[in-house]
């Protein structure tokens, strides 16, 4: 497990939280102290009871009801074998993928993304490369996929004739503009194979040429970097090679009369898909040699290879993701995909039980990587082992520990999609009994800690080209009060203001942010403070997580800085 000290290092050796924390305290007093220095300890030391609202980890330590505690624990008792499996899975997927990386050291690859289509099958008016997909199209995500896998060079996209102007500012619109060296529209052709021989002879016109060219059709964005290398491997050393997929289908052979001719055993058969390799050579001579009928009719490049170069193409295995967005209805299933791939690293403050601990559990089962902050070490130690996530123990209310822990999490995972803020106190204390100590650390920890990590994943965000999510739990106390959480309620008002701010200024930036607000939701926390209730009169905190990551997941920049109420 890190430790963030408040000395900014992630702790080492048997340094533990409370030695950092110490140390920064000495420090301040060095540096001429700060203001709230003794409250801050106060805070650190004994903080008061929390509330099922918040999934943080502040709170009393000393009284758990075990209600709820079995609540929280009420998992389907196959969580760790799942969150195994999902680790194993994608530490393979990225050993595979390095190592066929390291293979392909010095060869310089190309390709080439025809989107020249008009889109007749979806039935559209708009062609569905440029259908919008969380706010961009699908050509974007093609080319984004590309640009990142290694050792790719340059994509040439051949594209109708009246969207090459509109193509100029593209790159901007989509935050690509780094990328303009990189990335070559081209006037496309009247078929497939008329745009795929434009772009192959934009690259061949390039004073450099690639040791291999691969062809990718333009509405297959969810390809993975893996079977582009497996490709591209494939094609440098036989010149050719295509990915392929089992049939699930038995194909059938009709007569002229429409009836059955003849049925071909599929187990002998297979699913050409994209992408598809090939040397330089191999591609410009089957361009150079085949026929007219054959560019205005085929669509298979393995053929014309095959047929005009003599090269027999190697065939490899690929996975389901490379899926062609054909119809209508795989539009829809398109965006859900494309949510998902933006979405790929999470952090959880105050994930270390309560709302906050299924927020971690949702996020770990739609395969993002995730990273649990939270105070109490225990805590955030089991919750990193049962789900397999990045474990930091820091206190949300020093702004320093959060800084160190973002930190932590870029230097580890090069991005961050969504954060949540779920961690927070409570105290149950009229108004007239509540001290100036009290109040402050009921904002420290509510209202400045959600300051704290949304200024820190606003400034990251807003420099990622796909942007983040920013959600930030309410409470339904800050609507009319509530009697004895002066502070409380004050603090969750802030934060809904808070998140509308965020709204505004990340909107430029494709940065959203939600407020969730539950009702009384039943966590130890609240249990602290009312011993007695009855749990059937609160919500579950795992309805309340689940509405966090469905707005996580599926998230509208039209619809930032609302609140969303769990009733």
């Amino acid at each position: 497990m890190t430790k963030t000290g408040a000395d900014g290092h992630g702790g080492a050796g048997g340094a533990g939280l409370e030695d950092g924390l110490a140390r920064k305290r000495a420090k301040q007093q060095e540096d001429g102290g700060e203001n709230g220095t003794e409250a801050v300890r106060r805070r650190e030391e004994k903080n008061a009871g929390g509330t099922g609202n918040d999934g943080g980890n502040d709170g009393d330590e000393k009284r758990k009801d075990p209600r709820s505690r079995a609540e929280e624990d009420d998992d389907d008792g196959n969580g760790d074998d799942s969150m195994q499996d999902v680790r194993e899975a994608q530490e393979q997927l990225h050993q595979e993928t390095a190592t066929t990386a390291a293979s392909l050291k010095g060869v310089v690859i190309d390709v080439v993304l025809p989107a020249g289509g008009i889109g007749v099958r979806t039935g559209s008016v708009t062609p569905k490369q440029y259908w919008v997909l969380q706010g961009k199209p699908l050509l974007y995500y093609t080319i984004s996929t590309m640009l990142a896998v290694p050792g790719v060079r340059r994509v040439v996209v051949p594209i109708a004739a009246n969207c090459l102007e509109k193509s100029a500012g593209w790159l901007r619109d989509w935050r690509l503009e780094h990328e303009a060296e990189r990335v070559l529209f081209v006037q496309g052709g009247a078929s497939r194979h008329a745009s795929i021989k434009r772009g192959l002879d934009a690259i061949h016109s390039k004073p450099s040429h690639p040791n291999v060219v691969v062809v990718h059709d333009a509405v297959r964005p969810f390809v993975d970097a893996k079977t582009v290398l497996n490709v591209a491997a494939a094609a440098a050393q036989h010149q050719a090679a295509g990915s392929v997929l089992p049939l699930v289908s038995t194909v059938i052979k009709p007569n002229a009369d429409g009836f059955l001719e003849e049925s071909l055993d599929r187990s002998q058969y297979r699913a050409s898909q994209t992408p598809q390799a090939f040397s330089l050579e191999a591609l410009m001579k089957a361009y150079e040699s085949c026929s007219a009928h054959d560019i205005e009719h085929g669509t298979e490049v393995l053929h014309l290879v095959l047929k005009y170069a003599g090269v027999r193409a190697k065939l490899v295995d690929c996975q389901p993701n490379v899926w062609k967005v054909t119809y209508k209805q795989d539009l829809h299933a398109a965006e859900q995909l494309a949510a998902q791939r933006m979405r790929q690293v999470a952090i959880v403050f105050g994930g270390g039980r309560g709302i906050g601990r299924h927020v971690v559990k949702g996020f770990r089962e739609r395969g993002m990587q995730v990273a649990v902050v939270a105070r109490t070490e225990e805590e955030v130690a089991h919750v990193a082992k049962e789900y397999g996530c990045m474990a930091i123990c820091a206190d949300v209310g020093n702004s320093q520990h959060v800084d160190d822990a973002y930190a932590q999490v870029l230097a580890k995972y090069k991005r961050v999609d969504v954060v949540v803020n779920c961690a927070g106190v409570a105290l149950l204390r009229s108004i007239a009994e509540t001290t100036d100590e009290a109040w402050q650390n009921i904002m420290t920890s509510n209202l400045s800690g959600c300051f704290y990590s949304s200024r820190r994943a606003l400034a990251s965000m807003q420099e990622q080209v796909h942007g983040g999510v920013i959600i930030n739990v309410g409470s339904s106390a800050a609507q009319g009060g509530r009697e004895g959480q002066s502070a409380y309620a004050a603090s969750k008002a802030g934060i809904a203001c808070l998140t509308e701010t965020l709204a505004l200024e990340g909107k430029p930036h494709n940065v959203v942010a939600y407020c969730v607000v539950p009702r009384r939701t039943y966590t130890s926390m609240r249990t602290t403070m009312y011993p007695d209730e009855d749990a059937s009169d609160c919500l579950a905190a795992r309805d309340v997580a689940a509405l966090i990551v469905s707005v996580a997941m599926a998230p509208n920049v039209l619809l930032s800085g609302q609140a969303f109420y769990a009733k």
